[in-house]
């Protein structure tokens, strides 16, 4: 059995790994497309499409630049 810190580590030192793992799976990348303009426009309470498009196109630039800095 593994002690807690060893667990805690392990999940730590997989974290870059797993996230490269998810980036490279064209179905998360489907899904964010459908997932973060609805959560933009809800969370706006919005309907204006161009308005939700472009905050969506920087959330995704950060969530890709995230990913680039922890490689």
């Amino acid at each position: 059995m593994l002690s807690e810190k060893t667990i805690q580590n392990l999940a730590i030192a997989l974290t870059p790994e797993v996230i490269n793992y998810i980036y490279a799976d064209e179905g998360w990348i489907d899904y964010m497309m459908e997932v973060v303009p609805e959560a933009v426009a809800t969370k706006l309470k919005t309907e204006d499409y161009e308005l939700v498009a472009e905050i969506s196109s920087l959330i995704f630039e950060h969530l890709f630049l995230k990913s680039d800095l922890d490689n």
